[in-house]
């Protein structure tokens, strides 16, 4: 007896693809990177996917846009996001933050001390990719 499987990538990694993309803004290539509402897991394989994709560009050359809106993070969710954001450093030109709120904050500073790295934040999109894109 022969049965048909249709074999499917599990929900949560058919959408990381979608959660790291590149956009495009005011004809600037952006890597937008969705954390908006990801539980801890989400969080970690978001920014693997994150780090998978920038890593394949050239050195100093990605302009990042990174959403929290709601993401709740862990101690390991954040011990990721603090290794990958510094890992992330040598192919970022510029990055921005948004979404941060309440406790967030918190782990917002830890992240850029721990990095070394300065993330500017802003109240809404459109003003983050206003920054990234202006020379």
């Amino acid at each position: 007896m022969a049965s048909s499987q249709v074999i499917q990538r599990p929900p949560s990694t058919a959408s990381i693809g979608n959660r790291v993309q590149f956009i495009e803004f005011f004809g600037k290539r952006v890597l937008a990177i969705n954390y908006a509402h990801c539980d801890a897991d989400m969080m970690r394989e978001v920014a693997a996917e994150g780090h998978r994709v920038l890593s394949q560009e050239p050195l100093n050359s990605v302009l990042t846009l990174n959403d929290v809106t709601g993401a709740k993070f862990d101690q390991e969710s954040v011990a990721a996001l603090k290794s990958m954001v510094a890992a992330n450093a040598p192919y970022v030109r510029r990055a921005a933050v948004i979404g941060i709120s309440g406790l967030q904050s918190l782990i917002y500073e830890a992240v850029q001390a721990f990095s070394k790295r300065k993330l500017p934040q802003f109240a809404t999109r459109e003003q983050a990719l206003a920054w990234l894109v202006k020379e």
